[in-house]
């Protein structure tokens, strides 16, 4: 696994990156996986009392306040969002009633009991992402939106650079692109921007989040390009060999081994001969998410219940195990790391 540190600089496509050997490295935090420090997080965890009465109104209470002090209006944007009857109108149009939900997805993702199956999550979801954003980079004096930029945009660069170099076809802008597990559709839409010729689906296990995707999404620019689907990335139900690029942005971190890999097994399936396979999420061999202090790294361990298996797969194998060639990944900011690998492509130079 490579490592690198990223540079703040704010210009598109400009990383400096100083390598670092294998030897100097960690490939996971100490809190995560089997280590004697993961296990005593998970057994505070695992006190109901302890995580119902303390930690989970802790870390949403944290999510909060941290937001709203960088300037995030979280509880006037939820406000708004539930007072907007277009998205109750567009859920109901939207939601699949056909789909049986798998077990790892009912878990109480992000201290909400529900998880990602209420209107709440769908109403803070784009809060969330911009805080979440903002903490990437703590000492910029940059607003949310340019945040939210800087790290779709090292995404996007990373998508066109692997196209560019790797793809059989010799087309690097893409025609079709899925972006697996959209949430409320800021995946989605920087996407859209960013490949402005492409349709673009935004497929979701959550009607509540696709309601609110849709809704807002009504007569942006570039809507006629996005559609949302109410379904399973395991099982998306699309033809052979449909899509050019398959994404999955912060989407493997809530899911468990066997499910990930049943998500790139059908990113295969679905990917045009030459397509790109792109997911981005947290860097487990990142010193900041490696440091993060015991009280946040708590938190965060109580509010995604899958993350002992996030941190301790590997990501390249696995990609390589469902056909995938190419494979590659690079720390694109200080906590995050993007990975690619082609369907049945070729070195072009």
């Amino acid at each position: 696994m490579s490592s690198a540190r990223y540079s703040s600089t704010p210009a598109r496509g400009r990383r400096v990156l100083a390598r670092a050997t294998e030897a100097d490295m960690k490939t996971k935090p100490d809190w995560a996986g089997d280590d004697m420090l993961s296990k005593l997080v998970d057994a505070a965890i695992g006190n109901e009392l302890l995580y119902e009465k303390i930690m989970k109104p802790m870390a949403r209470q944290t999510l909060i306040n941290t937001a709203e002090k960088n300037g995030i209006a979280w509880r006037d944007e939820a406000a708004k969002l539930e007072a907007n009857k277009a998205i109750y109108e567009t859920y109901n149009a939207l939601k699949n009633d056909a789909i049986d939900y798998p077990e790892y997805y009912l878990k109480p993702f992000h201290a909400y009991a529900e998880g990602n199956l209420c209107w709440l999550a769908a109403f803070e979801a784009k809060s969330a992402t911009y805080s979440m954003a903002l903490r990437v980079w703590p000492k910029d004096r940059i607003t949310a939106e340019e945040a939210q930029q800087r790290l779709r945009d090292s995404y996007t660069d990373m998508v066109r650079a692997h196209r560019t170099k790797y793809n059989a076809e010799g087309e690097v802008e893409p025609k079709k692109i899925l972006d697996i597990g959209c949430s409320v559709g800021m995946s989605t839409r920087y996407l859209s921007d960013a490949f402005p010729t492409a349709e673009i689906t935004g497929l979701d296990l959550s009607p509540y989040m696709l309601a609110v995707a849709s809704a807002c999404d009504a007569g942006e620019p570039g809507s006629e390009r996005r559609t949302w689907v109410h379904g399973k990335g395991e099982d998306t139900k699309f033809a052979d060999d449909t899509f050019d690029v398959v994404s999955l942005a912060f989407v493997i971190h809530e899911c468990p081994e066997y499910a990930t890999a049943n998500l790139m097994k059908e990113a295969y399936r679905i990917l045009k001969p030459g397509g790109t396979f792109v997911m981005t999420d947290n860097n487990p061999a990142s010193p900041v998410i490696q440091k993060l202090p015991p009280a946040l790294f708590t938190l965060m361990k109580s509010t995604e219940p899958h993350s002992n298996e996030y941190y301790t797969i590997d990501v390249q194998q696995m990609l390589r195990a469902a056909g995938f060639e190419n494979v590659c990944q690079e720390q694109t900011d200080p906590r995050h790391r993007t990975v690619c690998g082609s369907k049945n492509s070729v070195l072009k130079r």
